[in-house]
């Protein structure tokens, strides 16, 4: 057994819920692999697992959140293969990621590229496989399309705009205020929106006064509406968050969280079907047991790294023990990419 350190919530609340605390890690089964891990991904599904509204956490009497982290192999399960320890390896878990040890399936690791720092190898997971799987997979897009990108200076929006400048296609990505517009252009958006200084959706016509083939949309109730209305016949709009209804002081709101909840469009589909418009939904979190789709994206996404089509996004790092100033960074709304968590 090893002794490790990780960070549990067992009563959904404020950033006071995040406990750290010390025990002992079993030994790896013999199809797992046992990582130090280095290094983990902070993710807005952590934050709605802290505050108790995410239903993949719902039935856990404590959970220790994380998604994606990096590290040091440290011991092989008699049947794995391809991993030795002494490995360095970034992978994806279905929670469990904040803490300085785990246990994992051989098929939910991969090597750690050679220029990759361990904050950046545990950052890249969902923000890139979460991008891919809603441009090729439920996007189904297509060279020359036009792209409308919410939330571009966020880990998923930096990740798509550098899919979508690789893929050949046109973005308009949009930022909270001009302290994101260079990142945004530095990941590859053709045009930039500053809503914080132009009306977006006047802006969003100016730019592309016919629509666009596909919006990608984390926001929710705050634009769910006028992106719809945004699209051309035939585009689709790709939901995969709702971070306008999470609460910026750290602290559930239940009244404004049930306003926003009622107020959320809801899509006719007598309406889709006449206007030739789809509105797509994606998670991973409820992909886990579909390892060979993991895979086969991610090794698609190495191989674009590998000829310089992408690269790793930015990360802020915060010592393990600030994992509280870690999630007030996220929520405050001035995180530009990604954001980890350092163990040592």
């Amino acid at each position: 057994m090893e002794a490790a350190t990780h960070i549990i919530i067992e009563k959904p609340g404020c950033y006071d819920r995040l406990k750290i605390e010390d025990y002992r890690m079993e030994d790896p089964d013999c199809d797992s692999i046992q990582v130090k891990i280095m290094a983990c991904g902070v993710n807005f599904a952590d934050i709605c697992v802290r505050l108790g509204i995410y239903s993949a956490a719902k039935n856990m009497k404590s959970v220790c959140p994380g998604l994606e982290f990096a590290g040091v192999v440290k011991k092989t399960g008699e049947n794995t293969r391809y991993f030795k320890p002494g490995d360095k390896v970034f992978g994806v878990c279905r929670f469990g990621g904040y803490s300085t040890v785990i246990n994992i399936p051989e098929n939910q690791l991969w090597h750690l590229p050679n220029n990759w720092s361990f904050a950046e190898g545990a950052t890249f997971p969902v923000a890139y496989l979460t991008a891919f799987h809603a441009m090729y997979n439920v996007g189904n897009i297509h060279q020359g399309e036009t792209a409308l990108v919410h939330s571009a200076a966020g880990g998923v929006g930096m990740a798509l705009l550098q899919l979508l400048k690789a893929n050949g296609n046109t973005s308009v990505g949009i930022v909270g205020n001009a302290d994101k517009t260079a990142k945004a252009q530095e990941a590859g958006a053709s045009y930039i929106i500053d809503k914080s200084s132009v009306p977006l959706w006047s802006e969003a016509d100016r730019l592309q006064p016919d629509g666009y083939d596909i919006i990608f949309d984390a926001n929710g109730i705050s634009t769910l509406k006028q992106s719809y209305a945004r699209l051309k016949p035939g585009g689709r709009l790709i939901v995969y968050g709702f971070a306008s209804m999470l609460p910026y002081s750290g602290r559930l709101n239940k009244i404004k969280l049930i306003w926003d909840w009622l107020r959320t469009p809801r899509f006719s589909p007598f309406r889709l079907t006449t206007e030739n418009r789809s509105v797509c939904g994606l998670n991973l979190i409820y992909l886990f047991d579909k390892v060979s789709f993991f895979r086969d994206n991610m090794e698609s996404l190495l191989a674009k790294e590998r000829m310089g089509e992408i690269s790793v996004i930015p990360v802020t790092e915060f010592p393990f023990s600030q994992v509280a100033e870690a999630h007030r960074y996220m929520g405050s709304g001035k995180s530009v990419g990604k954001i980890a968590l350092i163990t040592t």
